[in-house]
């Protein structure tokens, strides 16, 4: 147990009754227009049952968490008094929340007041992680901020705006709102207040949702997966009419299309100092001397549509082609699924192709190679919402290549 959640423990009468002497009105007005009604809600720190009694009497239902076990029976039995049968209380920990994710459940509210300066700075990118996990699509994820200093045993850590929105870009959710710094409720000297509402994205279909998960918490084959997924995204805002075939809810997209924009992707990379060997075993799969290495001398931008190759360069730009959608058949289709690994989110179907010593990258040629097919749903996604994505991408992506 830690120092600060000891304290709490022993301290637990004084505190409730503090925070008791204080209504959910007053300590929350800040974010008023966010105040849930009849809704899952997990009131992390829940401390007194003061926040968690208001939230079950506008028809909520209520998982508070508490560390201090002496504030857990406080709180439990000031719910219990006021015959609230809609409370479950647990005790458990940020960042590991272990008995939440046992509940196996999704909230449309997750309140964190007066918690986010005790985590340490070294865990808090893993509880923020936890918590945006709990979300369910288009669920709100509320961080009281306290700014000033402890007088007791308690220890606080530095907070600011910047790092929750830096933490919210990295794990897929957006700042909604953010309250001015407000004096403190209680009226303490040298303490004020700042809240921040967080939202997860919502589509619609739960796409949005299959692809927050894919980019933070789906580790297989992380930087092939993040190209794949920054590759139909650019496709999709390039060439809205990228669509070869829609039938079924899926939609088949040109299987040279996507080769391309991976290749102009990794070549940027290269370029600008990303050493890689030929070897698949040691580096990119589709880096090979008969393909890739024949086309070093090209820029990205070499490799667009309306070019012309001829002799060796088109032969080695099919085969470049060909190494590529090898490698995104074996890595990022075989690996990005749900549920179960047959249930894969992507496929391809390749079309056997005739080498040429000329090559026009046109459409005709991009077709020739076959489909990459993906559900309309994840299709529209990509289309209108883009701008959500590829930042969210960038960041994982950044962390990817800081590996290399």
């Amino acid at each position: 147990m830690s120092t600060t959640i000891l304290f709490y423990h022993q301290q637990a009468a004084l505190l409730a009754a503090q925070y008791n002497a204080l209504s959910f009105e007053q300590v929350h007005e800040s974010w008023r227009q966010y105040w849930p009604e009849s809704q899952m809600v997990l009131d992390i720190g829940a401390g007194s049952g003061r926040d968690a009694a208001w939230l079950a009497a506008q028809g909520c239902q209520v998982i508070a968490v508490e560390p201090a076990a002496d504030l857990l029976k406080l709180g439990q039995l000031k719910t219990a008094k006021a015959q609230l049968q809609n409370v479950q209380w647990l005790a458990d920990t940020l960042p590991e929340l272990k008995a939440c994710y046992q509940l196996n459940l999704q909230f449309n509210t997750i309140l964190l007041s007066a918690v986010w300066m005790h985590i340490l700075p070294s865990e808090r990118a893993r509880a923020f992680r936890k918590m945006a996990n709990l979300l369910a699509p288009g669920g709100r994820l509320i961080i009281s901020l306290r700014f000033g200093e402890f007088s007791d045993e308690r220890v606080a850590y530095p907070v600011s705006v910047d790092e929750i929105a830096q933490l919210a870009q990295q794990f897929g959710l957006v700042l909604k709102f953010v309250s001015t710094l407000n004096a403190d409720s209680g009226g303490r000297a040298g303490i004020s207040w700042q809240t921040l509402v967080l939202e997860l994205p919502d589509d619609g279909s739960g796409s949005l949702t299959k692809v927050r998960h894919i980019v933070v918490n789906d580790n297989k084959s992380s930087t092939y997966k993040l190209a794949l997924l920054r590759t139909l995204v650019r496709i999709a805002d390039a060439h809205p009419g990228a669509v070869l075939d829609k039938q079924d809810g899926k939609v088949a997209i040109s299987l040279g299309l996507v080769a391309l924009y991976w290749i102009r992707l990794f070549k940027r990379l290269v370029d600008n100092g990303i050493q890689q060997s030929a070897d698949p075993a040691k580096g990119l799969g589709f880096v090979t001397a008969q393909g890739w290495g024949l086309l070093k001398h090209l820029t990205a931008d070499d490799f667009a549509i309306g070019n012309f190759y001829s002799g060796q360069e088109a032969l080695a730009l099919q085969q470049l082609i060909s190494d590529t959608l090898k490698t995104i058949k074996n890595g990022p289709v075989t690996y990005i699924w749900q549920g179960h690994k047959e249930n894969r989110l992507f496929d391809m179907q390749r079309t056997p192709t005739k080498r040429s010593d000329s090559v026009l990258v046109d459409k005709t040629f991009l077709d020739s190679f076959g489909s990459f097919i993906l559900s309309e749903e994840m299709w529209n996604c990509f289309r209108q919402y883009g701008c959500w994505i590829e930042p969210l991408l960038l960041q994982q992506w950044i962390a990817e290549m800081q590996k290399i």
